[in-house]
């Protein structure tokens, strides 16, 4: 229904409120435009276990580079997820399988009009799954990232191949009152709902059909007792079309933009002495 109470706009704030979800906690994407930029930053990672890593397609501009998870197991690049068999039958317009890891972050940037550091909000850092060796690395040397500040540094231009991130532990800043200790935004939260998508194997043939993914799924008549009102899925509304000559219009997918932010103000790169007695790491 579009209309509703006072009443009723106070239940949903208070069920949002007591769980949140992604569409409740604005989790923004970690980004450093150009070479030297930085920015300081608290790591939501204590082991190794915590990182999160996925397999996805980077489809193209007409579909707004949005990424999909592919279906095929790690090491694996079988024709069992379409879109590498799209890829190895030379489709331009669907990227190849690539792994990521996901980390999760508190960032503070420079308010370029200020000089102040803005408080500190919520991001995900998307990298290629082999940076998960220097997230290994400063466990092994400051163990738990969250009790830490570090300076994020981009070597490199926009639109360099050859671009690279430092990150340097920074004493001067490593305090609650920079960066807070509180990843609470990050309750409840679903990297699958917020960096890609997870779509079946027949959500990815509809879509390599028809140019979008479908919107709903089809219900099995047997579990309907109202057989006409029977949702069906886009692929075989498609079909109908075209039996009566009729032409589906495709709906582009939605995709969410990445947040560009101000640029961050350089500081300290004083270490302290690194800590060799915990757990050993390896990849």
């Amino acid at each position: 229904m579009s209309q509703f109470n006072y009443s009723d706009y106070q239940n949903v704030v208070s069920r949002a409120q007591a769980a949140p979800t992604n569409n409740a906690v604005k989790v923004g994407f970690f980004k450093l435009k150009n070479d030297g930029d930085e920015a300081l930053v608290r790591i939501n990672v204590s082991s190794l276990d915590e990182l999160q890593f996925a397999t996805v397609h980077q489809l193209g501009a007409a579909h707004k580079w949005m990424k999909i998870s592919c279906l095929n197991e790690v090491g694996s690049y079988s024709d069992t997820c379409p879109f590498c068999a799209k890829v190895a039958a030379g489709d331009t317009s669907i990227g190849k399988a690539s792994k990521k890891v996901y980390v999760q972050m508190l960032v503070s940037y420079k308010d370029a009009a200020t000089g102040q550091f803005s408080e500190a909000i919520p991001v995900i850092w998307e990298r290629p799954a082999g940076f998960s060796r220097e997230i290994a690395n400063l466990l092994r040397d400051y163990q738990d990232l969250k009790a830490h500040v570090f300076k994020v540094t981009r070597n490199g231009a926009t639109g360099s191949m050859q671009t690279t991130y430092s990150i340097a532990y920074i004493p001067l800043y490593d305090k609650p009152e920079t960066i807070t200790t509180d990843f609470g935004a990050f309750t409840n939260f679903k990297i699958n709902k917020h960096s890609y998508w997870e779509k079946t194997l027949e959500e990815i043939e509809t879509f390599l059909a028809t140019g979008s993914f479908p919107e709903t799924e089809a219900k099995p008549a047997a579990e309907s007792k109202n057989l006409d009102k029977v949702i069906s899925s886009p692929a075989e509304e498609k079909a109908v079309e075209e039996a009566l000559g009729m032409t589906a219009e495709a709906t582009p997918a939605p995709a969410t933009a990445p947040v560009t932010q101000p640029e961050p103000a350089p500081v300290s790169t004083d270490r302290p002495a690194r800590n060799f007695g915990g757990k050993k790491f390896s990849f």
